[in-house]
């Protein structure tokens, strides 16, 4: 089960990385080491803990619709509520895309089978270290 301080940290994290106080992080009322991440009071992400020999990380996954990449940076930026965020092709890889925030790599976005008719997959490495400290806001063009 996570504790509490995590879910903080992990909310804490969440809501400066996509610039948004509605973000709040909750136990699975199930699984223990599930949370779900809830914007605006609706269901927005799900994050699976992991901890292998003593190192904690967490996966950030949340589905996103597919479609053309020309059209994902606007429809990603919106759904993260940053204009920083940015989707960037992969070099030689032609199933996935990249998500940015400015120039710090969040994770990789891909088809998936588990995914919902006509979803994509963006999946985003947590690390215990992510969580120490102090979040400050990027200095980036966040609306």
């Amino acid at each position: 089960m996570l504790k509490q301080d995590e879910i903080d940290k992990l909310t804490d994290y969440l809501s400066t990385l996509f610039s948004s106080d509605s973000i709040a992080v909750l136990q699975h009322p199930e699984e223990d080491n599930v949370a779900l991440v809830a914007k605006d009071q609706n269901f927005f992400a799900r994050i699976d803990r992991d901890e292998d020999e003593g190192e904690l990380s967490y996966n950030f996954s949340k589905e996103i619709p597919d479609q053309p990449f020309d059209e994902l940076n606007a429809s990603v930026k919106e759904i993260f509520n940053s204009q920083a965020v940015e989707v960037r092709r992969r070099p030689n890889k032609s199933d996935s895309a990249e998500i940015y925030k400015g120039e710090e790599f969040l994770g990789v976005l891909y088809d998936d089978d588990d995914a919902g008719d006509g979803m994509q997959i963006f999946n985003m490495a947590i690390l215990d270290i992510d969580l120490e400290g102090d979040f400050d806001a990027d200095d980036e063009d966040d609306a």
